[in-house]
């Protein structure tokens, strides 16, 4: 297999870590690829460190997200994968390690498994410049495209942006929406296996490593950042054919995980916003009158600070909420 393999990778104020991810490109056992980089408007010395690369290897190729698309990855790639010629595709972020036999083992699998669309392998973590070989997410005994969209939906996420292959002739009627902040990765890849059933295979090895920084405290710009992204997700998605009548309970488990994690716990903040969140969810019908009535006890409960109070018997009032809003 000789087919050309198109690496898209957008870049914002990389300059102390893009030349670690241009290299592992570079390293690449299998050599028949372009790697196009968009610079989303940076104001270090990204561009210059990336022009470097395009002048000793004209596989590289350095481009400016245009003027008219709004900033951000998902305008980005998107122009990527316009500008891009390979039957294959791999997004890759801009700080992101591939290992030198990643594109090879992946090509080798549509090799060996015939009529396949895609192909996932595993990623890991690069922490402090320590390699880990544990997955980030978990491999399912069942990998058939339903049962990555139900994963995906319940936000369990079972692959990263960066492990999949693609032929080009799947993806090229999808984009990433450009309206959002948050949940890009996750809205894309739900767009395009609610589509159809697809043929897949996956790796069971890591062959790829997700940047990780030192945990912070998530600043009050990036809460609502999250809220307005999942007010817009929410409008787009809750009430599919796909939710609504295929996997309400995946969709449950997502919308319970922001609305304990983020959405509660921000509530004296956000109040608004989240009341926007409630009415879409509300008017969506998804949860059941029971159900429904849980998540007000459970939002009282967070929101007045009761869920670790001792006493009370509290602790166990609030595992049987929880058991009566998690579904399998």
């Amino acid at each position: 297999m000789d087919s050309l393999v198109s690496i898209i990778i957008p870049a914002y104020n990389r300059s102390p870590l893009i030349s670690e991810t241009l290299n592992s490109v570079l390293n690449q056992t299998y050599t028949n690829w372009e790697c196009i980089i968009i610079d989303d408007g940076s104001t270090d010395n990204t561009i210059e460190i990336v022009k470097e690369y395009t002048v000793k290897d004209s596989r590289f190729a350095i481009k400016n997200r245009p003027s008219g698309k709004p900033k951000g990855a998902n305008a980005c790639r998107n122009y990527g994968l316009k500008l891009s010629k390979g039957e294959y595709i791999l997004f890759l972020d801009s700080d992101d390690i591939l290992k030198n036999t990643c594109l090879e083992n992946r090509l080798n699998a549509f090799k060996t498994s015939k009529n396949i669309d895609f192909v996932i392998a595993n990623s890991s973590y690069i922490k402090d410049n320590v390699y880990y070989n544990k997955p980030i997410c978990e491999f399912p005994s069942d990998y058939s495209s339903e049962n990555y969209l139900k994963l995906f939906l319940s936000y369990k996420l079972p692959w990263t942006i960066m492990s999949v292959l693609w032929k080009r002739e799947l993806i090229n009627n999808f984009q990433f929406d450009e309206n959002l902040m948050r949940f890009q990765d996750l809205d894309y890849h739900i767009s395009i296996l609610s589509n159809k059933k697809y043929n897949l295979t996956r790796l069971n090895y890591v062959d790829t490593y997700y940047r990780v920084e030192d945990e912070k405290v998530l600043s009050e710009n990036y809460i609502a950042t999250v809220i307005n992204s999942l007010n817009y997700f929410l409008k787009k998605h809750i009430n599919q054919d796909y939710i609504q009548k295929k996997y309400p309970n995946s969709f449950k488990n997502f919308i319970l995980f922001f609305l304990v994690n983020y959405l509660y716990p921000n509530y004296k903040n956000h109040k608004s916003e989240i009341h926007k969140i409630e009415d879409i969810i509300k008017d969506s019908k998804l949860f059941s009158s029971k159900e429904s009535y849980l998540l007000k006890i459970k939002k009282a409960l967070i929101t007045k600070d009761l869920v670790n109070k001792k006493g009370f018997g509290i602790n166990r009032f609030n595992k049987l909420i929880m058991k009566g809003l998690e579904y399998e």
